[in-house]
């Protein structure tokens, strides 16, 4: 509630019935009993009159769906995601706890319903989303990532390894990692045999098994041989 309320409110003083706060706050309790869209947000706070009072509404009638499309309208994406940000953070608000929530999954996701491409970046233990990225129609997941991995970063500066699958596995974004001090744990696959037989060769030393020089191509087998 107190983060939530940190969020300007841009809406006219004059006429305005229901603060921004609680309005934002009966989304989070209606999303988190299962409700998934306006008419059922209010509807739940229709039929559950009783969490109004605690969620700091001065009457106990619902509001209208209108007003909570208006109210939601106006809010700034990356306001509500920093009010997210420091509730979070302040949860983990012990040495112990952010040592064991430094590690989080960037991952994408799509709805085709709504047409909306959403990078997640997930914190493990927590089991929580901390942040979001919307990822542009010519934009992908890595773009999106990069463009808001600073901010990412200042917001949970407890982050200390990102994990993913292949598509993030690419030199640009780990060398920017590593220049912010990060460390990573992205997954090769064999799909991606330029990238594969890099991997070989940079690790050849330490495999448990000999790299076989005929997975190779003949630049790359040269090399091994000059290194052995």
């Amino acid at each position: 509630m107190e983060c939530l309320a940190r969020i300007p409110d841009k809406r006219k003083a004059r006429g305005v019935r229901y603060p921004q706060g609680p309005l934002l706050a009966l989304c989070v309790v209606a999303f988190s009993c299962g409700r998934q869209n306006l008419t059922q947000i209010h509807r739940f706070a229709r039929d559950h009159p009783d969490v109004l009072g605690p969620l700091g509404f001065a009457r106990r009638r619902a509001p209208s769906v209108p007003t909570l499309s208006r109210v939601l309208g106006s809010v700034p994406v990356a306001a509500l995601q920093g009010a997210l940000s420091d509730w979070l953070v302040g949860l983990v608000d012990s040495a112990r706890k952010r040592r064991a929530c430094g590690v989080a999954a960037v991952d994408g996701k799509s709805s085709r319903a709504a047409g909306v491409h959403v990078l997640n970046v997930f914190l493990h233990d927590v089991e929580r989303v901390a942040w979001q990225a919307a990822v542009g129609k010519k934009a992908n997941e890595i773009s999106a990532l990069r463009g808001e991995l600073g901010e990412l970063l200042a917001a949970y500066p407890f982050l200390r390894i990102l994990t993913g699958d292949a598509m993030f596995a690419g030199r640009p974004l780990c060398a920017e990692l590593i220049g912010h001090g990060r460390h990573y744990v992205f997954q090769i696959k064999a799909d991606q045999k330029d990238l594969l037989e890099k991997m070989r060769l940079v690790f050849a030393g330490k495999l448990q098994r000999a790299v076989d020089p005929a997975s190779l191509s003949g630049e790359k087998k040269e090399w091994l041989r000059h290194r052995a």
